[in-house]
């Protein structure tokens, strides 16, 4: 056998190689990146206003707030990572903590699909926790959002536009017309949430670059006769126990356009043009080591003069 030909067979084998390649990266590589990584660690910062309810002086308290969203991955598997998100929020009036506004939640997120698994955390199954890769404005994407006993459909509103130097699309969910309830329990009263969140999505890597919330919570409490508190009965009063407006911080939506101007590129390369430069350029090498180990090697000739 020739050395023409074993090269040819060398570049024959090492083009299928490059284009097994392609295959394995689109079906195994890809998918195993494209997962919330196991050392996930994100906040983002809110502002805006907040109104509680003082029992104590039957009276609203307005404040000016910041409010942060801390997600770590304490824990994970091989589909699901395990977040623990803490809320706190900032009286920017005095700079202290709000401590009976703080909450803890457990999430227990699919990698791959951004989902909140069912049973495993205090996200309602089905909902997501963040947008997938590849955000698609005809679907809609169920949310889980903190304090909600069930998940709101988030839809996209018909508007694109640019915001931050990219194109985004502009999702939005409400509660239905008659709220959604909350029963009482032992240490908290029945309570009706209204809201409605708007998220602008870049649609490639799937980031929120800006977040836009109103929350109202309300429901009665019973409220004694100030003349005669032990004869007369008690009537129910309505109130509004909670109530805000929140946005992203300038500074979070400059973080966040940063993050998703890198994921869109990195997606952009691994997803659709590295799997397709390896299948071509593995074809070529199959073809130029077909021609090679084909082609015939020419032979020398010459002549014997007496």
């Amino acid at each position: 056998m020739n050395g023409r030909r074993i090269a040819g067979i060398a570049l024959c084998v090492l083009g299928v190689a490059v284009a097994i390649f392609a295959v394995v990266w689109v079906t195994v590589l890809w998918p195993s990146l494209s997962k919330i990584p196991a050392d996930f660690d994100q906040e983002t910062i809110q502002e805006g206003t907040v109104t509680l309810y003082n029992a104590e002086h039957h009276a609203y308290d307005n404040y000016s707030v910041t409010n942060s969203r801390h997600y770590v991955a304490v824990q994970a598997s091989r589909d699901i990572v395990y977040l623990d998100e803490t809320l706190t929020f900032t009286n920017l009036d005095t700079d202290e903590d709000m401590p009976s506004l703080q909450a803890n939640y457990l999430l227990a997120v699919n990698r791959s699909t951004r989902v909140n698994v069912e049973g495993r955390g205090d996200g309602v199954g089905g909902g997501y926790y963040a947008f997938p890769f590849n955000v698609d404005k005809n679907r809609v994407y169920p949310f889980w959002t903190e304090g909600n006993p069930e998940n709101l459909d988030c839809r996209w509103t018909g508007v694109e536009q640019e915001f931050s130097g990219l194109h985004v699309y502009v999702f939005q969910m409400t509660t239905p017309e008659e709220g959604l309830v909350v029963p009482a329990s032992f240490d908290a009263p029945h309570m009706r949430i209204d809201q409605t969140i708007t998220r602008y999505v870049e649609p490639v890597s799937g980031v929120t670059l800006y977040f836009e919330s109103s929350t109202k919570r309300s429901g009665t409490i019973p409220v004694l006769d100030p003349l005669f508190p032990a004869t007369n009965p008690a009537t129910q009063q309505a109130v509004t126990f909670y109530q805000d407006h929140l946005r992203f911080t300038d500074a979070t939506v400059a973080d966040l356009a940063s993050q998703a101007r890198s994921a869109k590129t990195w997606i952009g390369f691994a997803k659709n043009v590295l799997p397709w430069v390896s299948i071509g350029v593995g074809i070529i090498i199959v073809a130029f080591g077909i021609f090679l180990a084909t082609r015939k090697e020419r032979g020398g000739t010459g002549e014997v003069r007496a």
